[in-house]
């Protein structure tokens, strides 16, 4: 990150802390604060074009719920795992890892994403495999990625190099630095049309990014929040896609019992 969009985020990042704390329903103020986190394997994106780019959501949301709806950016895992589990936020809109965080504290899933996450683990072809890229732990990627590793004993811990993005897991393959990774299946399927790579073992398939309410405004607002991104207009939904790195197309209801897989694939009971 550079340091002048450093500068801006830290700015915005304070200002949209000191509004969350003015906003936010759970704690009786009347607003609703939705916070959203785009991902590890996101891009960089100026807030001011975030804001642009979630107002369709928030606009549809404020209608139907008869409140200000504040889209309120996150790009540390930490920082929205926090969040989280202090609840200062009313719904959120998240990778499935943090979903199931979240489920922990008190947030109950409403829709997800069309399209289920998939990866699979890729390798150079007529290698032997003595390292894997993989991205962190926090990610699905990540998360599956290692579980399928430990599960078909495929490499030790010290073989794994972790990395922010996929497309940085993808640049050490390229670079022969690693023999194997870790990828989502379009990404995957890129790189074996090259001929230089095959597929090694498919990762388990589980929901993608997920939007979830807080429990104790679930009997107000839980319903009319899903009827509402059932319909999302197709504008809201493209406006959207720009500021999440996985395919939107539209959402599905979910519920809890969706995540199982994935739950326990990270040691987490639901």
């Amino acid at each position: 990150m550079n340091r002048r969009f450093f500068l801006r985020t830290l700015v915005a990042t304070t200002m949209f802390a000191n509004q969350s704390a003015k906003a936010l329903l759970l704690s009786g103020h009347g607003d609703v604060i939705i916070s959203i986190y785009p991902g590890t394997g996101a891009k960089e994106i100026d807030l001011q074009l975030f804001k642009i780019y979630t107002q369709p959501m928030a606009t549809a949301l404020a209608s139907t719920m008869g409140k200000k709806v504040y889209a309120e950016p996150y790009r540390s895992f930490s920082l929205i795992e926090s969040v989280i589990s202090n609840n200062r936020t009313d719904i959120l809109f998240v990778p499935p890892i943090v979903a199931i965080h979240a489920m922990q504290y008190g947030y109950q899933p409403l829709v997800r994403v069309r399209d289920l996450a998939t990866g699979m683990l890729v390798r150079r072809k007529g290698q032997t495999v003595t390292s894997i890229g993989i991205t962190e732990p926090d990610s699905w990627l990540g998360a599956m990625g290692q579980n399928v590793i430990a599960e078909r004993k495929l490499a030790t811990s010290a073989m794994l190099q972790t990395v922010k993005t996929q497309d940085a897991v993808a640049f050490l393959l390229e670079q022969k630095a690693v023999q194997a990774g870790v990828l989502r299946t379009e990404k995957a399927n890129r790189m074996i049309a090259t001929g230089e790579y095959e597929a090694w073992y498919p990762l388990p398939a589980s929901p993608d990014f997920t939007v979830l309410i807080h429990d104790k405004l679930a009997a107000s607002y839980a319903e009319s929040v899903r009827k509402t991104l059932l319909s999302l207009p197709a504008a809201a939904v493209d406006s959207l896609q720009k500021a999440i790195h996985v395919p939107v197309n539209q959402f599905v209801s979910c519920g809890k019992q969706d995540y199982a897989v994935l739950a326990q694939a990270i040691g987490v009971k639901l």
